[in-house]
């Protein structure tokens, strides 16, 4: 056997993932991807704020 036998043998064991489960997959990393931005937004945003009335608290 081959190199290029091998590979086609290989290749057809792999299982492709159906449509469905791609659309799937891709909706639920686009959501989290949101979810977790606007979490680090509102973080950052507080954490600014924060330091900025720790600085003019104590000496800014």
């Amino acid at each position: 056997m081959n190199l290029f036998q091998g590979i086609k043998m290989e290749y057809s064991k792999v299982q492709w993932p159906k449509k469905e489960e791609i659309v799937n997959s891709t909706l639920w990393v686009i959501v989290m991807s949101l979810v977790l931005s606007i979490y680090l937004g509102v973080f950052d945003l507080i954490a600014s704020r924060l330091l900025k009335v720790l600085v003019s608290l104590f000496g800014g």
